[in-house]
């Protein structure tokens, strides 16, 4: 039997059912998606706060749910999880999922076929497939965790904050994750060694989904189109590769049009705006705006990431 102590030293209630406490250590826990060498005991692993790999993080999860082990494909490679009962817990999945959707932290996920889904960004995509020889999309990654509202990925130096409406990308600087991972979560800080640096000077941008059948008859709209309607927007004149806004509070803002196979991209040229860029682009199912943020946006200040991706989303339903 583990330890009580051990598990409310990481947030778990002991006396929660045994697949709610499987869930909460996948939320509590951050995976790195590389083990060290060696075999840690479970004490050892709980008292650390962190995954050392998802084969890990699947053994502690044995633990608890008593599940018939499977091997799916998840993050662009195998995947192990367990299932009873058409019921599925796995490394990297917040909630015990079945038919019916479950509520994670980062957006929503339902077991359908032998697929497990998720919600996030304003779409639905595979997550997890429950077969081995089911080509899943998804690529590795270095980091992975949960917040209270969101999921945190840190690949190829790059830190992605997603939630069930949109998606942010920041440099995963030392300082910032080590204060999100070692001071925030108390974490070991042995979980960061040895990843990627970032790419320094890289601008943080926040991304917005929408489906296409729901903007503008599915079209991608003209820039002019979305710029204009903006609240604040006066009128709004394009002039070639040059679009000018006029504000109601007398600002002149000058952009730069860049136009893409399946969209556009805007630079900003002259004047101010709380963007530097914003990029428009369609695929089959879904239109995508992504906002590069300015340097007077600090996009993990308290409540800064969720108002840009209402204004986004707002923008995206205007086009209705």
């Amino acid at each position: 039997m583990i330890d009580p102590r051990l598990l409310a030293a990481v947030g778990i209630d002991a006396s929660l059912p045994a697949a709610q406490q499987a869930a909460h250590l996948v939320r509590r826990m951050p995976l790195r998606w590389r083990a060290p060498s060696g075999s840690r005991d479970i004490a050892t692993v709980l008292e650390s706060r962190w995954f050392a790999g998802s084969a890990e993080c699947h053994r502690v999860l044995g633990q608890f749910f008593r599940g018939n082990t499977g091997r799916g494909s998840a993050f662009g490679t195998t995947w192990p999880y367990l299932e009873v009962g058409g019921r599925v817990a796995a490394p990297g999945l917040p909630a015990v999922v079945g038919s019916a959707e479950e509520q994670g932290p980062d957006g929503c996920y339902q077991v359908s076929g032998r697929t497990v889904w998720r919600e996030a960004t304003g779409e639905r995509r595979s997550f997890l497939g429950l077969g081995p020889d089911q080509q899943m999309s998804g690529r590795p990654f270095d980091l992975l965790w949960f917040g209270s509202s969101e999921r945190y990925v840190v690949s190829e130096g790059i830190l992605e904050i997603e939630d069930l409406f949109s998606s942010l990308r920041i440099e995963a600087t030392p300082d910032r994750l080590e204060a999100l991972l070692v001071r925030g979560l108390r974490v070991e800080p042995r979980i960061l060694e040895g990843l990627t640096p970032p790419t320094a000077g890289r601008r943080s941008e926040i991304e917005v989904r929408r489906p296409t059948e729901l903007v503008a008859g599915g079209r991608v709209p003209k820039p002019e189109v979305l710029l204009g309607g903006r609240a604040g927007v006066r009128r709004v004149d394009r002039q070639g590769d040059e679009i000018t806004l006029n504000t109601e509070d007398d600002r002149r803002v000058v952009f730069n049009v860049e136009q893409e196979r399946d969209g556009w991209r805007v630079y900003l040229w002259d004047g101010e705006f709380p963007y530097q860029a914003l990029t428009l682009s369609r695929s089959n199912r879904y239109l995508s705006l992504t906002a590069a943020l300015g340097d007077g946006l600090k996009p993990l200040a308290a409540g800064v990431r969720a108002q840009v991706a209402f204004d986004l989303r707002s923008d995206l339903i205007a086009l209705d």
